[in-house]
């Protein structure tokens, strides 16, 4: 009878356990597409066509999502935007003619696929444009400031701690035809680029900033290319910085941004609006980056705690690698808000990722070699 009443107990405690356990993405496959575990990461590849990876995604990365009506009503409530939803799906809605043909056909693939609304997709996809809620640090160590010889560049992902958002945490490598290889750190059902890194090395962030805190007064343009679209882009097409430059330069943008790059040889901060592109590049080794404009032709004031808490890279002159990355961006780090902090190392195209309930700098961070993972057949 003791022994009986100990196996229930244990099993009682582990349906408990499981039921505390953070839900995730099943591994499972569509098509071409699979989605697995690596390094404890949930990792989905797609390949093929526009609408054949966007039926993958949907049904990996949307279908298969816990409960993503949940965190939908959920960020529109603690975003103070629920009242608003029609209105912002009429935005976005309007902004779906800039989108990239391909990328079009890969997300109306993707809300079919899922039995989704196309709403929730395209605004999903134009969030950075329609909002400016993401509150982001960036540090780039030139190779001359590196232990390990290359360029290092590490990023927090700041944005709303909505119960759930960290669940569906994903990195998806994309190999659609006729691109470059790609690998972005993003939430589930977004499908442009947050962060991340494509075949060549090549590596990206986005660092949010209002239109109202730039000095050039730019105007919204609903023909541009929604922004997260646009850096997909850059890492589809692209393989340097310069060549990176010279097409969002020749791309309508939307609305004001900083865009944090790193190639295999170094980086800078390109800040964008409508109207302007602005390089800023690195200072002694490094180059840091928050939530504001600091080039002379778009600043508009300079009052940080974080990027007053990075400049002090600036005037040293001591090495660093990774781990050091990692301890800076923690001093960075903004509570809960920090879901994500990764290192990228260009160079080796190499990802150390740490996400989780915030601050993701305090959890141990996984690497994952997007190299083998580009190169796979």
């Amino acid at each position: 009878m003791q022994r009986f009443a100990l196996a229930l107990a244990l099993v009682v405690l582990a349906q408990v356990v499981r039921a505390d356990e953070p839900k995730q993405f099943p591994a499972a496959k569509h098509g071409a597409g699979e989605l697995k575990y690596v390094d404890k990461i949930p990792v989905l590849v797609l390949k093929g066509k526009p609408a054949e990876m966007g039926a993958q995604f949907g049904k990996l990365a949307i279908e298969n999502a816990p409960d993503l009506d949940a965190l939908h009503k959920q960020f529109l409530k603690d975003a103070g935007q629920d009242k608003r939803w029609p209105i912002l799906s009429a935005m976005s809605a309007a902004l779906k003619p800039g989108f990239p043909a391909h990328h079009a056909a890969e997300i109306e693939a993707a809300a079919k696929a899922s039995d989704r609304e196309l709403s929730l997709l395209l605004f999903a996809n134009t969030v950075a444009d329609l909002t400016s809620g993401m509150g982001c640090s960036t540090v780039i160590v030139e190779k001359e400031r590196s232990k390990t010889g290359s360029p290092i560049f590490g990023r927090n992902f700041d944005w709303l701690p909505t119960k759930g958002i960290t669940e569906h945490t994903l990195v998806v490598v994309y190999k659609g035809e006729g691109k470059r290889a790609f690998a972005a750190v993003t939430v589930s059902p977004i499908e442009g680029v947050i962060s991340g890194m494509n075949d060549a090395g090549l590596s990206v962030t986005i660092n949010e900033i209002s239109l109202r805190q730039s000095k050039d007064k730019a105007s919204f343009n609903w023909k541009g290319t929604p922004l997260l679209l646009a850096f997909r882009r850059v890492l589809e097409e692209c393989g340097t910085v310069a060549e990176a430059e010279k097409l969002l330069r020749g791309m309508q943008r939307t609305t004001s941004c900083c865009l944090t790059i790193c190639d295999k040889q170094g980086g800078a901060v390109f800040e964008i609006t409508p109207k302007s592109l602005e390089v800023r590049p690195p200072e002694n080794g490094v180059c840091c980056c928050t939530n504001h404009f600091r080039t002379d032709a778009l600043c508009v004031g300079k009052k940080c705690w974080r990027f007053d808490t990075l400049a002090p890279l600036y005037g040293a002159s001591e090495k660093l690698g990774v781990d050091d990355v990692f301890a800076r961006l923690d001093d960075v780090h903004q509570g809960k808000a920090t879901l994500q902090s990764m290192v990228f190392e260009p160079a080796a195209r190499v990802l150390h990722l740490a996400y989780g309930e915030g601050p993701a700098t305090r959890r141990d961070p996984h690497r994952l070699e997007l190299g083998k993972l580009f190169d796979e057949k």
